[in-house]
């Protein structure tokens, strides 16, 4: 749910997330967002120009990603726990040059 966008001189943040779900709508909403940086990163690798340190880069941060969101999953279901918090926000920030 998108709640509210704060815009502030070079600076915008964004509330992506903010409520209570229960476990299987959370573990969804990460994999969702996973799987979208994860493309992000798959993308960048069939770049025919990206050097190889690059390539090496992205692939380090998917299994970075995978293996974040495997561990959040599972520690949420671990605890036993029926319903979870996610809060999220992205921040834009204005970059001179």
């Amino acid at each position: 749910m998108l709640n509210s966008i704060i815009i502030k001189i070079n600076k915008m943040q964004i509330q992506l997330i903010n409520g209570t779900f229960n476990i299987a709508e959370a573990e969804e909403l990460l994999t969702a967002i996973f799987k979208t940086k994860i493309a992000f990163y798959e993308k960048r690798i069939d770049i025919i120009n990206e050097s190889e340190e690059d390539i090496k880069h992205s692939e380090k941060k998917i299994l970075q990603l995978e293996q974040t969101l495997r561990e959040t999953i599972k520690k949420m279901k671990e605890n036993g726990q029926t319903r979870t918090s996610l809060n999220a926000h992205i921040e834009v920030k204005h970059i001179p040059g």
